[in-house]
């Protein structure tokens, strides 16, 4: 089945309709104008809405770099011990700007200036690349007046607020660059060219080495461009092939930059590493040579073509990586993921925001839906056009917000790709002819307030929870702001046995030497555990062999009452207390945060 498409019938369109998209430069001054007063609106009180513990990891791991005489493919970290030294999964691609950035400058402002200037600057010059991204995907769909256009554009960037809060400054975690990858994957599919798919190549390779969080949009996007190979579609074999050989030739490349050679032959199912150069290798290889070799072949020829090569590259990669197939967090035990993990909000469903009282966040992912809904039948209209490339879009971004429901941690992600419709939303039926136009409207107008409705429904149906605290809690909290430190100056370098929340900020404030026992990330899940079990168990055996790696224990004190019932250890230092075993040394002021030398023979 060959379907017989005209490469001038969209021109031809927009000259009978005295209609052109507006100049891609107006739609990005537009688009990049809104973003980035967005962004600084954000820092309005000093501090970002998104900001967090990643932020700061993010930090620590481009200081160690530096610290450590700038070893590139070295990505462990001494001052975390847990008890070994833990080794971060997070990819130096998006070291290399800041790093770039602070080594030019450093010279004329100093390193620690000049490190603030990149960790600044960084973010918004990502975010004029994700709006010229987002200027490419909006352009096709914006043909009504110029002030309707510009009225659309900005309003599609205010709905993208949680996405452009992710590129504020200071806001130096991953999620910002795997946007911009997931993004160069949607304009690439919108240009629907050869450089449309070296654009979604580049893309899919970016969100591979960053992170794993980018993979099921990429599977959604290929297999809708897979499907359109299999139809026919015009121009599919084009944008294909060119997105699977840019992919097959960039991946050993990036690896060698990246990772190295040796961590290149390594099994980390977190991290790019061996089993997804398999992959990617793999299924773009098979891709490629399809795209190549079977494009007159009847379907089934092409299904057995492109199903076999790939089968055998998943089962190749599940015999030699099988440990891979529990997923990325193999490694948290059932202790970790009880007291950390499983209380982590992003790890919940919508459900978590109408239980706490977050009802704007609710109504903000239900306009998604509206929009998402109203923009079906122009949809469907570009489809039936035997333009998919919308389609193709349009399934990613409904996949993020389908995602977010299940687990809130994919919301900037929906944030950044529903938007994108908005155009197509309002101006439903624009192009159709009008009794069909009229029928869709009416059917998109009552599928949204059906939306609007089950989310009322839920906010009555749900009982709201009132949040209740506990000793785990307060030991996720435990973080001494503005606290004295200074007492570790006076004693000998050494392991620190610490509650999560203590972690990072004491990483900061310690002296060269000292390490602490777990952050709260995944792989430093055994460091968790000891710490779970140092702090929580009634059992004195287990608490020394908790200990037993470090040299001290530090706790804050906490306004709160913690249940002794609950962590024993921890109740008591929090409060002040003293614990068998643990020598209390003096602090040279007065401060919440006390350090406890170990005796190990006399712990209890």
């Amino acid at each position: 089945m060959q379907i017989d498409l005209s490469i001038n019938s969209r021109h031809t369109e927009e000259i009978v309709s005295g209609k052109r998209p507006l100049a891609i430069w107006r739609i990005f001054i537009a688009v990049y104008a809104a973003a980035l007063a967005i962004a600084l609106l954000d820092l309005a009180d000093v501090h970002s809405f998104l900001g967090d513990i990643d932020d700061r990891m993010r930090e620590l791991q481009i200081r160690h770099f530096f610290s450590a005489g700038g070893s590139w493919y070295d990505l462990s970290l001494p001052v975390i011990a847990t008890p070994d030294a833990y080794s971060s999964p997070w990819s130096r691609l998006i070291d290399l700007p800041f790093i770039a950035i602070t080594t030019a400058l450093a010279p004329a402002f100093g390193l620690e200036k000049a490190m603030s200037i990149s960790f600044d600057i960084w973010p918004p010059m990502m975010l004029s690349f994700f709006c010229l991204l987002v200027a490419i995907v909006l352009r096709p769909q914006l043909r009504a007046t110029a002030l309707l256009n510009y009225t659309l554009t900005i309003t599609a960037v205010i709905l993208m607020t949680f996405a452009v809060w992710e590129f504020v400054p200071g806001r130096i975690d991953h999620h910002n660059m795997q946007i911009v990858g997931l993004m160069m994957i949607l304009a690439g599919l919108q240009k629907w060219d050869r450089s449309g798919g070296i654009l979604a190549g580049v893309g899919t390779l970016l969100c591979f080495v960053i992170s794993l969080e980018g993979l099921p949009f990429i599977a959604v996007g290929f297999a809708g461009l897979v499907l359109c190979f299999l139809l026919n579609v015009e121009g599919t074999r084009r944008i294909l092939f060119a997105a699977a050989a840019t992919i097959l030739v960039l991946t050993i490349p990036a690896a060698l930059v990246f990772i190295g050679p040796k961590a290149s032959l390594s099994m980390q199912c977190d991290a790019f590493s061996a089993p997804y150069i398999l992959l990617a290798i793999g299924f773009s290889a098979t891709l490629a040579a399809g795209v190549a070799f079977l494009g007159q072949k009847r379907l089934h020829m092409k299904l057995l073509g492109l199903g076999l090569p790939a089968a055998c590259v998943a089962t190749t990669a599940a015999l030699l990586f099988p440990r891979c197939l529990s997923g990325p967090y193999w490694m948290i035990d059932p202790l970790s993921k009880a007291d950390w993990l499983d209380r982590v909000s992003q790890e919940y469903s919508f459900f978590y925001f109408l239980q706490h009282g977050q009802f704007f966040i609710v109504v903000m992912l239900a306009v998604l839906g509206c929009i998402a809904v109203m923009a079906v039948p122009g949809i469907i209209e570009e489809t039936r056009k035997h333009r998919p490339a919308m389609a193709i879009i349009f399934a990613i971004a409904v996949t993020s917000l389908l995602l977010t429901l299940l687990q809130t941690r994919n919301i900037r992600f929906a944030f950044a790709f529903i938007p994108l419709f908005l155009p197509l939303a309002i101006q439903l039926g624009a192009r159709m002819e009008t009794s069909v136009a009229d029928r869709s409207r009416g059917l998109a107008a009552f599928a949204a307030v059906l939306v609007i409705v089950a989310i009322i429904l839920l906010r009555f149906a749900v009982p709201p929870q009132t949040s209740q605290y506990d000793a785990i809690d307060y030991m996720a909290y435990d973080e001494c702001p503005g606290q004295d430190f200074s007492v570790l100056s006076s004693q000998k370098p050494g392991g620190i046995a610490v509650p999560q929340g203590l972690a990072l900020p004491l990483v900061f404030a310690a002296p060269d030497g000292f390490s602490v026992a777990a952050v709260p990330f995944h792989r430093a899940s055994p460091g968790m555990k000891r710490m779970f079990e140092a702090f929580t168990t009634h059992d004195s055996e287990v608490r020394r062999t908790a200990l037993l790696p470090f040299d001290y224990v530090a706790v804050c004190r906490f306004r709160l009452a913690a249940d002794p019932n609950q962590a024993p250890l921890y109740a008591e230092l929090a409060k002040g207390g003293s614990w068998p075993g643990l020598e209390r040394v003096p602090a040279p002021s007065k401060t919440d945060f006390q350090l406890f030398r170990i005796d190990h023979a006399a712990l209890r």
